[in-house]
């Protein structure tokens, strides 16, 4: 499938979600180029960052801030050469992780300085589903703090609590408990016809 013109597409939802595989399958369907926040330039030196600022939410916060507005200038900068982006994690997830790891600074309203998506898409996943896959892939420490019940539903209202934020642009929850990532990629490729289109002469894919 090709898009009438770029587009820029978000993948959110909690750690074990599915998010990323979801978001490289869609990468493929659609020719689109990935990137991630972080990018895997600073993923090779988060945890030593992380570390390195002791314990002040704050100070963590605006890391990830710093990776989400070095993937704004990233995705225009694409946008402009004509390709479209999936980025992994956006300003929703952020801000979400953020307030639910105690941070005092509400920084919602920076949305407006970043590049806003055509479309989020979070995947949402039982914790039940999700924990199983993180014991397959090795949970952090930071992933064990969010598989209890009550953070599952914290994080959960966190993520809901900012669902109309203009940055989103068309926000879509979907299913990542339900069939294949191809599956959630299917519902996904059906919101982008009724977004942008496609292209003259493609083959469709089937979209329940």
């Amino acid at each position: 499938m090709k898009l009438n013109r770029p587009t820029f597409i978000v993948f959110e939802g909690l750690d074990g979600s599915g998010k990323s595989t979801c978001a490289a399958e869609l990468v493929e369907r659609i020719g689109a180029t990935l990137l991630t926040t972080p990018s895997p330039e600073v993923r090779l030196y988060r945890e030593a960052l992380v570390s390195s600022l002791g314990s002040s939410q704050e100070a963590r916060q605006l890391f990830y801030l710093a990776t989400v507005f070095a993937a704004s200038e990233a995705v225009t900068s694409l946008l402009r050469e004509g390709r479209s982006v999936v980025l992994d994690r956006y300003f929703l997830s952020t801000q979400a992780y953020a307030a639910f790891r105690g941070t005092r600074l509400r920084v919602d309203e920076l949305e407006v300085l970043l590049r806003p998506a055509d479309l989020t898409v979070y995947v949402d996943t039982p914790l039940e589903t999700r924990v199983a896959r993180l014991k397959v892939r090795g949970a952090t420490v930071a992933d064990v703090e969010t598989l209890t019940v009550a953070s599952d539903a914290r994080l959960r209202d966190e993520h809901r609590s900012r669902a109309d934020l203009a940055v989103l642009g068309r926000y879509l929850a979907v299913d990542g408990d339900r069939g294949k990532p191809a599956d959630v990629v299917d519902q996904v490729v059906a919101e982008l016809r009724a977004i942008v289109g496609e292209s003259e002469g493609v083959t469709r894919v089937h979209a329940p």
